[in-house]
């Protein structure tokens, strides 16, 4: 009776096995393949490091990472304006910071115009035209990348505490827009 029920045991267990839905797990060449990704641009640990925690998603395609590290950054984006309009709030600033501000965050709202239209652009990109459409997603987010850049420029003559934390947030910003358009270079 001890080896029937040990089988019985054992069908079960396999029954229930076969059943549940298989998770892929992360491997070695997935990250390998990321980071190997990553060496080919500006800012290689934080492309790494902002990347990697999704391997299993990415595996090793050049679309799904160049999709993933402008969906990161489009992200970035967006807490970066959000947090930079938070700098505002009850606050007295100067007429000169806060000129450089309001300038900074038409560029910022400029820049997440252009990664959201080149998120949607990067959706589409297969068929006879994938040339021209790569060709708009790597403009806006070169665009973006210079609206992100010349936010900073209003803080020029700027000093203080609100330029370094602005300059915090920007330089954050723009060196995952600099990756992201890295790895969307490698896709054509």
């Amino acid at each position: 009776m001890q080896p029937f029920t040990c089988f019985m045991a054992s069908l079960l267990v396999l029954a229930t096995v076969s059943a549940t839905p298989r998770l892929r797990l992360e491997t070695d060449s997935d990250t390998d393949f990321i980071k190997a990704s990553c060496e080919a641009t500006r800012y290689a640990d934080l492309c790494f490091k902002t990347l990697s925690p999704f391997a299993t998603t990415v595996q090793s395609s050049q679309m799904q990472l160049a999709n993933l590290a402008l969906s990161v950054s489009l992200k970035s984006a967006k807490s970066t304006s959000k947090a930079v309009k938070e700098l505002l709030k009850g606050r007295d600033v100067s007429m000169q910071d806060g000129m450089a501000v309001e300038d900074c965050l038409e560029n910022m709202s400029d820049s997440v115009d252009e990664m959201r239209k080149s998120v949607a652009e990067m959706k589409g990109l297969d068929g006879p035209d994938f040339e021209e459409k790569m060709g708009n997603v790597k403009t806006w987010v070169s665009a973006a990348l210079t609206d992100e850049n010349t936010c900073m420029d209003g803080f020029e003559e700027n000093v203080g505490k609100m330029k370094e934390t602005i300059r915090g947030y920007i330089v954050n910003v723009a060196e995952l827009t600099s990756n992201a358009l890295a790895l969307i270079s490698n896709i054509s």
